[in-house]
């Protein structure tokens, strides 16, 4: 009678040790070093042979076996000289430890298939994925017939026609199997990290460009007034605008220099329990002539509520929005502030009636290169303030219409 439960379980094992624990640790762990991965792997693998040899698998009445030599094979041809020893010994002893004539049997199929391991290893995580699975093939092939040659030449064991079939071909099969499969999660691994790097270098690069285009602007103006004032000839009212004309282009080249740097770093220092509801109003203040020249009326509604995050950072977010909102009122409109709750939530709502956006300008919204004000923004003020946002734990969701208005959801954890 085929033992198929204990063969679907020596295969539950060997997927779950040898595939799904090394993928878990190299996506969640890639910050470990590569020993501390070794040794885990090597435990992986251990557990997977004792595993198997704690369920053997009756194929035909008289013969039983396990994939213990599947996991010796996977676990040796990755893991290198070091693993086919610690493996080796592990399998022996285990089997050693569960008595009976295989025992010795054992000793013999595991010490020469550990010699072919080695001879084998370096060839093998230096070829490409489809030489891994073939190489892989054959060396199982090999075990699986050193095991029944080992039975029958030296221990006089009568081995059916069905069993040897049997045996071979779920040995061959299943360790088939686990090389593809893990070369497809390691590629994918790989292929997902690649496609991060290449995102972070292109995020790089367009800051550097942004910020580098942006600071030269403001510094070739500061230059040319500084030139014009070497002429003796310019008044002294003339001189004091070219002066202010020239510290408020320096101003501005360290504020986008400002921006840049909040963007850069990971995350804020000083972080206080902050009274929401009183930066706000400070806010309010700040931005009150802004919104008396655009003829913008100014609606609050405010509640106590507190979260956790750096005051400094969190105004420069706030004024952010606030002030865009404001620039998208040019010729006059409503400015709303609310301050509400949801659950454990605290969520500031920021609202104009001004140009909107649309839907292709609100899905690049954050972006270093995008900005709605032509030559006069960057796009780091917006994208300052989703990092500040996301620092402190919370979200930022906007809705925008054309000629309608744009709505700024700010959501953070409330704290007492």
């Amino acid at each position: 009678m085929f033992g198929l439960q204990e063969l679907l379980l020596n295969v539950l094992f060997l997927i779950i040790f040898l595939l799904f624990i090394p993928v878990i640790l190299e996506l969640n762990f890639s910050k470990l070093s590569q020993q501390n991965k070794t040794v885990i792997f090597n435990l992986s693998t251990v557990l997977a042979i004792i595993c198997c040899l704690l369920n053997p698998i009756k194929i035909v009445d008289g013969y039983i076996f396990d994939l213990r030599l599947a996991a010796l094979t996977f676990g040796g041809l990755y893991g290198g000289i070091r693993s086919i020893v610690i493996l080796g010994v592990v399998t022996i002893t285990s089997r050693a430890l569960l008595g009976g004539l295989g025992a010795f049997a054992t000793v013999i199929v595991v010490t020469i298939l550990a010699l072919l391991l080695i001879f084998t290893t370096k060839k093998f995580n230096h070829s490409s994925g489809k030489k891994k699975v073939l190489l892989a093939t054959l060396v199982s092939s090999f075990a699986s017939v050193l095991a029944i040659s080992n039975s029958t030449l030296f221990f006089g064991q009568s081995i059916q026609p069905a069993f040897i079939f049997i045996y071979i071909l779920i040995t061959i099969t299943i360790t088939a199997l686990l090389i593809y499969l893990y070369e497809v999660f390691q590629g994918s691994i790989l292929l997902n990290k690649q496609l991060i790097k290449i995102e972070k270098m292109e995020v790089v690069s367009h800051l550097a460009s942004s910020v580098s285009h942006e600071v030269r602007n403001p510094l070739t103006v500061t230059r040319g007034f500084l030139q014009l004032m070497l002429h003796s000839d310019l008044s002294a009212s003339k001189r004091e605008e070219y002066l202010k004309i020239s510290i408020d282009e320096i101003d501005r080249a360290n504020d986008i220099i400002k921006d840049y740097l909040t963007f850069a770093k990971p995350t804020p220092e000083n972080v206080t329990v902050l009274n929401i509801k009183e930066e706000l109003q400070r806010i309010l203040h700040v931005i009150t002539p802004l919104a008396n020249m655009n003829g913008v009326e100014v609606e609050t509604k405010f509640s106590e509520f507190y979260a956790k995050g750096n005051q400094q950072y969190f105004q420069q977010c706030l004024l952010n929005i606030v002030k865009n909102c404001i620039e998208a009122m040019p010729n006059a409109g409503k400015l709303t502030l609310e301050l509400k709750s949801e659950k454990k939530n605290l969520i500031i709502v920021i609202s104009d009636n001004g140009e909107g956006m649309s839907k292709e300008q609100l899905a690049r919204l954050g972006e270093p290169y995008f900005t709605t004000k032509g030559k006069d923004g960057t796009g780091l003020g917006m994208m300052v303030s989703m990092k500040i946002i996301d620092s402190m734990g919370g979200k930022l969701n906007v809705n925008s219409e054309l000629n309608v208005g744009t709505n700024f959801y700010i959501t953070l954890p409330s704290v007492k």
